[in-house]
């Protein structure tokens, strides 16, 4: 039995890319939840650790291809984190069949004023008709 150094040294490397991505990634997380829980922020700290994240990668702080060894992984398993919701959905499909034009009011109508309302105040701030 042989052991392919070339092979060993190839994935030695891609371990360490990924736990360097996770590092980052977890580094970010912490880091917002840290801080949500010092000041007593309302606002849930894994969207902040995304918008900083966000940020990071704007400004060129980070590099893409530093998060893609772990980002990659995540998003291959991605569809495993809505089975959770989609048995709710069928586990009250009765409340849901029961109440389905508030549903369909809420899912769309809601947004959309949101968004025209939006729109027009925008327009209104800036002067333009």
């Amino acid at each position: 039995m042989t052991i392919n150094i070339a092979a060993l040294g190839k994935h030695a490397k891609l371990a360490l890319r990924l736990l360097v991505s996770w590092a980052i990634l977890s580094s970010f997380l912490v880091t917002a939840h840290l801080i949500s829980d010092y000041f007593a922020f309302s606002f849930p700290a894994p969207l902040s650790a995304m918008l900083a994240l966000f940020l990071a990668l704007q400004l060129g702080l980070l590099k893409l291809h530093w998060l893609q060894p772990g980002t990659q992984p995540l998003l291959n398993f991605m569809p495993l984190f809505f089975v959770p919701a989609a048995a709710k959905v069928v586990e009250h499909s009765p409340l849901i069949a029961e109440h389905w034009l508030v549903l369909l009011l809420c899912l769309f109508l809601v947004p959309a004023l949101g968004l025209i309302s939006i729109g027009f105040l925008m327009q209104w701030l800036r002067g333009t008709s």
